[in-house]
């Protein structure tokens, strides 16, 4: 396939189940959209070594997972009549006014931060609402 916009590959995945008469209900859509992005986060843990049980990167199927989500979405979107280039262009534009490049800075928090972070919440909870 040849390299295609997001619009034109909107068009693509609703010509593609359209030739095969694939119409599914919003909700079956998105409840495999979930079990895809399930498998997506399987891949991330086992890059993380989360469990003891790392995969080199060259051993998972990231991509393939990836594009069933996207496919999905795209699928999703087109259930319900949304053109994502323009919805996703007047989220950006919406999210360009709501945090201004120097607005905000994330930083990543180590484990020991986020224990003194919620330790010291803790002590800030009244004890009738600790349970």
């Amino acid at each position: 396939m040849d390299q295609k916009n997001l619009g034109e590959l909107q068009t693509y995945v609703k010509n593609f189940v359209d030739e095969r008469n694939w119409q599914t209900p919003a909700s079956d859509i998105l409840i495999h959209m979930v079990e895809e992005l399930g498998e997506v986060a399987r891949n991330v843990l086992k890059m993380k070594n989360y469990g003891g049980q790392h995969t080199p990167d060259s051993g998972n199927n990231m991509p393939e997972e990836l594009a069933d989500v996207f496919y999905l979405l795209l699928k999703l979107a087109n259930e319900y009549n949304v053109d994502l280039v323009e919805a996703f262009s007047k989220k950006m534009e919406k999210n360009l006014k709501r945090f201004p490049p120097d607005s905000i800075k994330f930083s990543t928090l180590n484990t020991k931060q986020l224990q003194e972070c919620s330790a010291e919440l803790s002590l800030r909870i009244p004890t009738e609402l600790k349970r």
